[in-house]
């Protein structure tokens, strides 16, 4: 398995994709930290945060939905898929190698920004909750990954095309802003790790029956994780997907 995500990696350096995605992701930080900047005010650290929060939620489906769509698509673009799924390892573990390597670039994409966080509120207020607010981003972020990455490998491995899955990545996120403030947004992945996360920073941003919406968007999110996983094992072992 080292040796199959080690290859990943080698065909990622090669991308020019990474760095236009990398600046997609730093993006909302950099707009918030201007604004402040610019601005001179003095904001609280929760507001800080809040305001830095919504603007990442609009980016990050699409920064996952890029990556890894572009690490899936590499094989369709240099007509090595085949070759790709039949050199001799298991199909399933080639698959997962190379989801492997999509979700750490976009972990370590989001924590570029976790550390300019920690380093404005070291700077700016040296008594601010980063470790609730660190929290809070970090369950944002995973349970984004964890409920968009194996929906975009799927579509982009049925579609051979990163335009459809590029478009399907706004298509979430206009959802996710639209439904976001919606009681019963727990049936969108996105909007879950949105309201669940922030709610950790403001608790009037939480649901306002959080059993039932616990419940239900784990619920929700444990079914897209269990469903496109399916699928994307059937696409990758099923011999008539080979061309």
């Amino acid at each position: 398995m080292r040796t199959l995500v080690a290859n990943e990696v080698r065909k990622i350096r090669r991308e020019r994709f990474v760095w236009a995605v990398l600046v997609l992701n730093v993006v909302p930080f950099a707009l918030v930290v201007a604004n402040h900047a610019v601005n001179g005010g003095d904001p609280t650290p929760d507001r800080f945060y809040f305001t830095f929060h919504n603007q990442y939620t609009m980016v990050l489906p699409l920064v996952v939905c890029a990556t890894v769509a572009a690490c899936f698509h590499t094989e369709f673009r240099n007509g090595t898929y085949f070759e790709w799924l039949t050199c001799g390892r298991s199909r399933s573990a080639l698959w997962a190698a190379k989801l492997a390597v999509a979700c750490s670039l976009v972990v370590l994409m989001a924590a570029v920004n976790h550390v300019g966080l920690v380093v404005f509120f070291l700077v700016e207020n040296p008594g601010a909750g980063i470790l609730r607010m660190s929290a809070a981003y970090w369950l944002l972020v995973g349970v984004s990954i964890a409920s968009v990455a194996l929906l975009c490998a799927l579509l982009t491995l049925v579609t051979r095309n990163v335009v459809i899955v590029n478009v399907f990545g706004i298509g979430l996120t206009v959802a996710t802003l639209v439904f976001m403030a919606a009681d019963f947004s727990y049936v969108i992945p996105t909007c879950f790790a949105y309201r669940i996360s922030l709610g950790m920073i403001v608790p009037d941003a939480a649901y306002p029956d959080p059993a039932q919406a616990l419940t239900a968007g784990w619920a929700v999110t444990a079914l897209s994780l269990v469903l496109p996983l399916a699928a994307n094992l059937a696409v990758v072992t099923r011999r008539r997907y080979l061309r």
